[in-house]
């Protein structure tokens, strides 16, 4: 009953900073508030060496990496996308407007790799990574005049209730990890409350759990059906899952319209910090080899520019910095989990490093983003230290 409370939802969002140009309904901002805001790839391990004779299967051909992340989304795309009006609009408007996409996927560049792993490694669909589309065009400070902030725009009294902090100086829903984890605990508990119907539980992420389930119950009483499409709900909410299916359609169908998307690798961007005292990020950005803006940037739930102490704080900082990171003595004074950089000597492997570092195999490849055992001289490796 209290989480009920808490899922009501909330409309208009207001942008801090705008996407220039024009954008449907005339202006990008009369668009959201007509819509209302509420509130490593797994990349194939290498195959076993193998004595036998090889058979049919073995020598068929590989199928290529997907080199660009927009296409291992469309390939994993699955909800349906009906010939609906709305759906037909959105697609049209983002198609009239590349500035727009252009914009938003520069946005989205840092962080749409991490909230990939975060949906893909719970077997969500994987639409769901669009969501801050939708939500916020990927802008970290986009904050709505009824209280949603960041990138999923989540109200105060939902984001405490699924676990986000706001202390003296941080707001937990502007924070990528946290905020991140959040919204896909509350969708996982709306598609949970709608017995499985994804659209039933986007719909709630909007508009709140109450009001999708009236409208259900509404339908039932008439004897018509409850699926999304025939729900009476707020006109913001019955355009927020269309836009959400354009964008996810126009990903699939991207070559064939020549959509403007910026090439994103299919590999980690972000290398994720426990901080337990209370550090500047400035501090951290020069120990990272770093200019300050890039750490603000991907930090921005740290509205004060510091971490706090006896807690633990996640900071993100880019993957290619983590060994100058960890290899600089003072980040040692402040980071929870520690790690030392060991160049792989001949003859080396995991579980020897593991056993004399007194840690495990699947830490070491954690750490280091293997998908395999096999190391090689030369390579540099983190190992946890404790």
């Amino acid at each position: 009953m209290l989480i009920t409370l808490f899922l009501t939802g909330c409309q208009g969002l207001q942008f801090v900073e705008q996407t220039p140009g024009a954008d449907p309904l005339q202006h990008e901002d009369e668009l959201l508030e007509s819509l209302g805001h509420h509130c490593v790839i797994p990349l194939p391990t290498e195959p076993e060496t193998s004595t036998e004779a090889p058979t049919l299967a073995d020598t068929s051909p590989t199928p290529p990496v997907p080199q660009d992340l927009w296409e291992v989304l469309s390939q994993s795309f699955h909800l349906p996308v009906p010939n609906d009006q709305r759906i037909r609009y959105y697609k049209d408007w983002y198609l009239n407007n590349p500035h727009h996409l252009d914009t938003v996927t520069k946005r989205a560049e840092p962080f749409l790799f991490y909230i990939y792993e975060q949906v893909h490694k719970r077997n969500m669909p994987l639409e769901l990574v669009l969501l801050p589309f939708v939500e916020s065009a990927f802008n970290p400070k986009a904050y709505s005049h009824r209280g949603a902030a960041g990138l999923w725009q989540i109200t105060r009294p939902t984001g405490k209730t699924f676990g986000l902090e706001y202390l003296q100086g941080y707001d937990g829903r502007r924070d990528i990890v946290t905020s991140t984890t959040a919204a896909l605990d509350l969708l996982e508990y709306l598609h949970d409350k709608f017995n499985g119907n994804w659209l039933h539980a986007i719909a709630a992420y909007n508009t709140g759990e109450g009001r999708v389930r009236r409208a259900i119950k509404r339908n039932r009483a008439s004897q018509v059906s409850t699926d999304f499409w025939s729900l009476k709900l707020p006109q913001e909410t019955r355009l927020y899952v269309p836009k959400l299916l354009a964008m996810a359609d126009l990903v699939k169908q991207r070559h064939q319209h020549d959509l403007p998307l910026l090439e994103i690798k299919p590999q980690p961007v972000l290398t994720e910090v426990v901080v337990r005292n209370r550090v500047q990020l400035e501090l951290i950005a020069r120990h990272a080899g770093l200019d300050n803006q890039t750490v603000y940037t991907l930090n921005p739930g740290y509205l004060s520019g510091h971490t706090h102490a006896n807690r633990d704080n996640k900071i993100l900082l880019p993957h290619e910095t983590r060994q100058t990171f960890y290899n600089n003595r003072l980040s040692d004074e402040y980071v929870k989990q520690k790690f030392i950089i060991h160049d792989i000597q001949p003859g080396d492997s995991l579980s020897e490093l593991a056993e004399s570092n007194n840690t495990t195999v699947a830490r070491i490849m954690s750490a280091n983003d293997l998908t395999g055992s096999t190391i090689f001289a030369g390579q540099q490796l983190l190992i946890p230290h404790y």
